[in-house]
């Protein structure tokens, strides 16, 4: 009898689901915010994951004769920087050949943050079908054929045309329509420019105007950046604006200075649960002596609510290249592979770290260790120490505890990867221009000769 009640249970859902399945799905039921949601909630994009924001942005693509479609472009790399945005969009350049060869066409560009916060003041800070700004990485990708059916070829779209954009505002490019409204004056600008025509562009519409149509749609997409939630302008459109704070100028100072310190919880989360090792199958409760950040009971999700407090001392542990492309404001660097520990330290007199051996059992390198330690990891202080995933900070933690730290005082608050989510972007410095190679060495110590 239970035998056949199963079999029933199974038949009515199975009924279901294909109830489910033919029931009529409706293209207006769905709106691009419904699928951007989708595509940076189920998988691991998005804030916060492990490849930026995605999005489906809506391009009004031109042919030949000038006759608009409706398209779609796709923006499958978003990264927020200092004061501009980087982004790759997709989109088909040509629609006048057969499907076989249209190839779609990738393009880098940079979009800037103006300090007005106003989207008419945004500007084309690059645009490149090749190298990225930074000339090391290939983020783009010319999918139309070269040379294009008129004859020009890329080499010659990529000096001539493409550069006018460079420079060029919201404010001067949303009133465009095709290269035909571009002003001759305008696009002769520039030192060498004078001899250009726009001429060489009239046989070449397909591809030339729709790098225009490509800006204007990407440009639109950049105005739903909470940067841009202050932009009065632009709430008389439909395109929602993520919730943030508007700009990362905006920051909040010590907002804790004038209400009470919220009690910190313990370090360690002892109702969470984490794998012990790599081939472990099951997870295990945490405990005290839990010092990954799987563990931590200060997270992304909590963070903000313990920050600019003079209670605790603020400790990143990455190197200081690391630290400078993008960290956190007002955590203090201490690089830890490069000061405080190496396996071999204690053995090679070459490495200068205070501490080798291993984690739990580390092994002074100097007389004076765990005086300096102490200077970098004061014990009379709470501590929130952060690396990049939180692994070097639960190896810290474990040479702390084992040269004698109260550990009740110490947290793992993870790694810079986990803190990417819009909450936490007015309080990062993105600094990736600067590029800083370090050598470090320790001096006027005692070494402790190894036994």
């Amino acid at each position: 009898m239970n035998r056949i009640k199963k079999y029933l249970a199974l038949l009515a859902a199975l009924v279901m689901v294909w109830g489910l399945a033919i029931a009529p799905v409706h293209a207006q039921d769905i709106t691009l915010e419904d699928i951007n949601r989708f595509l940076n909630e189920s998988a691991k994009l998005g804030e916060g994951g492990k490849a930026n924001p995605v999005a489906v942005i809506p391009i009004n693509h031109i042919d030949g004769p000038h006759e608009e479609d409706l398209f779609y472009a796709f923006v499958p790399f978003k990264y927020v920087a200092r004061s501009y945005i980087k982004y790759q969009v997709v989109f088909i350049s040509c629609t006048c050949r057969s499907a076989d060869v249209n190839y779609w066409t990738t393009a880098y560009v940079d979009l800037t943050l103006p300090d007005s916060g106003l989207l008419d003041d945004a500007e084309i800070r690059t645009l490149s079908f090749d190298a990225d700004g930074t000339g090391r990485y290939l983020g783009g990708f010319w999918g139309d054929s070269n040379p294009i059916p008129s004859g020009q070829t890329f080499e010659l779209i990529n000096t001539e045309y493409v550069p006018y954009y460079v420079g060029k505002t919201w404010a001067d490019i949303k009133g465009l329509s095709t290269i035909d409204d571009i002003d001759l004056a305008d696009y002769q600008a520039g030192e060498g420019r004078g001899d250009y025509v726009l001429d060489t562009w009239t046989g070449a519409t397909v591809s030339t105007n729709n790098i225009l149509r490509m800006l204007q749609a990407l440009i639109k997409h950049h105005g739903t950046d909470p940067y841009f939630a202050g932009d009065e302008s632009l709430k008389a459109d439909a395109a929602p604006v993520e919730t943030q704070d508007a700009k990362p100028e905006q920051a909040p100072a010590a907002e804790t200075a004038a209400v009470a310190l919220k009690e910190l919880p313990a370090p360690v989360d002892t109702n969470k649960t984490y794998l012990p090792n790599k081939d472990a199958k099951e997870e295990v409760p945490c405990t005290e002596g839990s010092f990954g950040p799987t563990c931590s009971s200060i997270t992304p999700d909590n963070l903000k609510d313990y920050l600019g407090r003079p209670d605790i001392l603020y400790i990143d542990t990455r190197d200081f290249g690391d630290y400078m492309k993008k960290h956190l404001r007002n955590f203090e660097v201490v690089p830890f592979f490069a000061l405080v520990y190496n396996a071999e330290a204690h053995t090679n007199k070459d490495l200068p770290q205070l501490y080798g051996g291993t984690p739990t059992e580390p092994v002074p390198v100097y007389e004076e260790s765990d005086e300096l330690l102490e200077v970098l990891f004061p014990k009379d202080k709470t501590l929130f120490i952060m690396c990049q995933s939180g692994g070097r900070v639960g190896m810290l933690m474990n040479i702390l505890k084992a040269r004698g730290w109260d550990m009740s005082k110490i947290y793992n608050i993870g790694g810079m990867a986990q803190y990417t989510g819009p909450e936490y972007r007015a309080l990062t410095t993105d600094t990736p221009e600067f590029i800083l190679e370090g050598t470090y060495t320790i001096e006027g110590l005692t070494r402790i000769e190894p036994k």
